[in-house]
């Protein structure tokens, strides 16, 4: 079987585990049953994921970050192994319902996608090179699932605004559970980020290949993520302003990074 082979039976458990959140939803819970199986679905399409990034790194002998589609496919990995490690330890397994869909939807454009085209390793390889765009992308794994956690702090305050209460309602995290997770999240991505900006600079000082537009981008992402964690800090933007800025911010992040690499 070839790598691709392993990411598309990863999707595969990626759809179960939404398909077993909408039953769990319907039934108002289904009961602890239903709640292991969603896990277990996410943890199994997350082996998945992991052994094609390892065959792809084990192909490349390097770090699977050198073309668009990897790095879509890294960002996802990371997004579930966040979701993985933060779901039993504040009980919110829902958030795979949010996780799931988006994994899915970013993971499928990069498989039809022909942007899974091999790159040459620079001639003047340096290891930062790797620790900078692995750590990189495990920040932005951490800020979509902030996305995803300001989604469900927005689906959840449009059902108190409205009064209409589904069974939803009881099952999803609380808003103010949802706003501190989303906050721990916002600042764990910020601080990988900056680890991941300074080994960026010690590796252009070594390798000295970085492109104008990727400097700009890489810029512009850590100023804007900066931001918004000191006005979340600073309690100037709140509640519902903070969600709405942390998605548009990952929407913009990731459609900069598409125009970066294709243009």
């Amino acid at each position: 079987m070839t790598d691709r082979t392993f990411l598309w039976l990863a999707l595969v458990f990626y759809a179960v585990s939404c398909i077993v959140t909408l039953r769990r939803l319907r039934s108002a819970g289904g009961g602890p049953g239903l709640q292991q199986a969603n896990y277990a679905a996410m943890a199994a399409g997350f082996v998945l994921h992991t052994v094609f990034l390892y065959l792809r790194g084990h192909a490349l002998r390097r770090c699977p970050l050198t073309n668009l589609f990897e790095t879509q496919v890294f960002v996802t990995w990371a997004a579930v192994l966040f979701f993985l490690l933060i779901g039993p330890s504040y009980q919110v397994s829902f958030l795979g319902a949010f996780t799931a869909p988006l994994v899915l939807v970013i993971c499928l454009a990069a498989l039809l996608s022909p942007v899974d085209v091999v790159r040459a390793a620079p001639p003047n390889h340096s290891p930062w090179i790797e620790f900078h765009a692995a750590i990189a992308v495990v920040a932005c794994g951490a800020f979509a699932l902030a996305f995803v956690t300001g989604a469900m702090y927005l689906f959840q305050e449009r059902q108190l605004k409205t009064r209409r209460l589904t069974s939803s309602f009881l099952l999803l995290p609380s808003i103010e559970q949802l706003d501190v997770i989303h906050f721990r999240l916002l600042i764990m991505g910020f601080a990988m980020l900056t680890a991941g900006m300074v080994g960026g600079m010690i590796s252009y000082h070594i390798v000295g290949h970085w492109t104008i537009p990727k400097i700009i981008w890489a810029s512009s992402v850590w100023t804007l993520y900066g931001a918004l964690v000191v006005a979340r800090g600073l309690w100037t933007l709140r509640g519902r302003k903070v969600a709405v800025a942390s998605m548009a911010s990952f929407a913009l992040m990731l459609v900069g990074f598409w125009g970066v690499n294709l243009f």
